[in-house]
């Protein structure tokens, strides 16, 4: 098994692919760098792809593999504290007397889910004769966030990302999400934030094949996309040491 990190001028791209090359050098595992999806041409199945998410997907899709978002699992709904409906982005725009309200394309990265609140909101949100799927839900007020990292159900780390740093989410409340979320997948991230009123809430999910580390621990980190590559691939996980990686 090889890791190969998308890279530009002979470097990682990006902080996410920095810290999956770190962490998976620092466990002995070979890295190759590629600037285009033409280059994992000579890749292997079991090889993890770390890279921007139309350039995972696409290898992903070459192997056959479903990379839909997970967004808001079942099990977890109890866990939003909010109302969340699916419509399109057109009826989100003739629908004034729902605003405002917080929009997420379903499929792929569209555009980032954002609050729209008038029609200036929307602008450069659609797609030329194209009425694509949405998620809505109620807004609310978050005060700060933080992602939850998870990998075969243990919980690696918890990192800030958003908002005040010292409003501190529910570590309970976290706990019940987690070990609720019986379909989850052998490494994602969950998102939970803490409302302006002291609640914690999830705000969603983030599949483990594509995501920012935001500070986590690079070997910790690389053991996650590992986890999960392997899942979706149908191989053995080369990462997986059967005990916890020691912290620094």
């Amino acid at each position: 098994m090889k890791a190969y990190i998308q890279s530009r001028n002979g470097m990682p791209r990006g902080t996410s692919q920095y810290t999956a090359w770190l962490g998976f050098k620092n466990m002995g595992i070979e890295t190759v760098l590629f600037e285009t999806v033409d280059d994992l041409n000579v890749c292997e199945r079991e090889d993890v792809v770390v890279g921007g998410l139309g350039v995972v997907r696409a290898r992903l899709r070459a192997l056959g593999v479903d990379a839909s978002e997970i967004n808001y699992p079942e099990e977890l709904r109890p866990f939003l504290g909010r109302r969340l409906w699916k419509t399109t982005i057109d009826h989100v725009n003739t629908e004034v007397g729902t605003w405002p309200l917080f929009v997420k394309p379903v499929e792929g990265k569209r555009f980032t889910g954002c609050v729209v609140a008038s029609s200036k909101d929307l602008v450069g949100k659609g797609c030329y004769g194209e009425d694509f799927p949405v998620i809505c839900s109620e807004v609310v007020d978050f005060v700060s966030e933080y992602r939850c990292f998870v990998k075969y159900g243990e919980i690696l780390d918890v990192r800030h990302y958003r908002g005040d740093w010292s409003k501190a989410p529910s570590r309970a409340a976290i706990e019940q999400a987690i070990a609720a979320y019986d379909s989850a997948p052998a490494g994602y991230a969950a998102d939970f934030g803490v409302t302006s009123d002291g609640r914690t809430l999830l705000v969603e999910v983030n599949d483990g094949y594509s995501l920012g580390p935001y500070g986590l621990w690079p070997e910790l980190y690389a053991q996650l996309l590992s986890a999960r590559w392997a899942q979706m691939v149908g191989t053995n996980d080369p990462c997986d040491f059967g005990v916890p990686v020691p912290r620094m």
